[in-house]
């Protein structure tokens, strides 16, 4: 047996427990490389140790076991798989620019084209004055949305939404605007209150910096990349929060994260 590990070599090797090689063998994910017919005594190879290792790179990653026998099932091929890391990646990137902002402390604001994922939404329409009263509204949703049960996709932000020629019309400060409270639950969460919001492409701009400029600035130069890329929008405009430690009780005015982005038609 010299070109086989035992199980105790490998769980030295790869820092892993019995109980979790069994679930992994269990699972479908891990097969011994041989297994003594008298004893019982299982034995592994190179291969089977870096997969294990693998997998332990996937879950670090946030995959599920379902994911990752998806993956090995397919041969790598799997659309879905493909569909769930690239959203992972999208997270990742969005909190590593929102964190990178606070960091530098600098005015910033940056264009990109983002991938929306499908939202189920426990939304409500508000009417309110700006800010201070959509942050209220959004506060007050929040809290309705957990006590009633809802699970928030942890991965997501909470969002206001908007008509795109509402929030392109210039209102005045200290006139009544209106505007969708939303956040995104768990799928498993839908009924007849919550409302299923299509992902696909999306324009994003990120903003950080003083908060009177977002409502003189953003909007002119969203509209003016609109009409500069000739895209076509799909009606509303998204208000998402940052993911980063500004999103706490106080929102220093100087230091302000937003990102606003228009869903696009294909």
């Amino acid at each position: 047996m010299e070109n086989f590990f035992t199980i105790s070599e490998v769980v030295k090797v790869c820092d892993i427990s019995r109980s979790t090689i069994m679930r992994l063998e269990e699972r479908g994910l891990l097969t011994p490389a041989h297994i003594d017919e008298k004893t019982g005594y299982r034995y592994y190879d190179n291969h089977n140790i870096n997969k294990i290792l693998q997998i332990q790179a996937f879950q670090e990653m946030g995959l599920e076991y379902d994911d990752i026998l998806e993956y090995y099932t397919s041969g790598g091929g799997s659309f879905g798989f493909l569909k769930k890391m690239e959203h992972r990646l999208a997270l990742i990137k969005r909190t590593v620019d929102e964190l990178r902002l606070w960091h530098d402390d600098k005015n910033h604001l940056s264009f990109e084209f983002i991938e929306l994922p499908d939202y189920v939404c426990y939304a409500r329409s508000f009417t309110g004055n700006g800010f201070p009263d959509q942050y209220k509204d959004m506060y007050d949703h929040c809290h309705e949305a957990y006590k009633k049960g809802y699970r928030m996709v942890p991965t997501e932000p909470l969002f206001h939404m908007r008509t795109y020629d509402e929030y392109f019309s210039g209102i005045p400060d200290g006139e009544t605007i209106h505007y969708t409270c939303c956040m995104p639950v768990e799928p498993d969460c839908a009924s007849e209150e919550t409302t299923f919001i299509p992902g696909g492409k999306a324009l994003s701009i990120l903003y950080y910096g003083d908060f009177s400029h977002i409502r003189e600035e953003v909007p002119a130069l969203l509209l003016d990349k609109m009409k500069e890329l000739n895209l076509k929008h799909r009606g509303v405009v998204l208000g998402m929060s940052p993911v980063a430690p500004y999103m706490g009780r106080e929102i220093k005015p100087d230091r302000f994260v937003t990102r606003m982005v228009i869903p696009l038609k294909e």
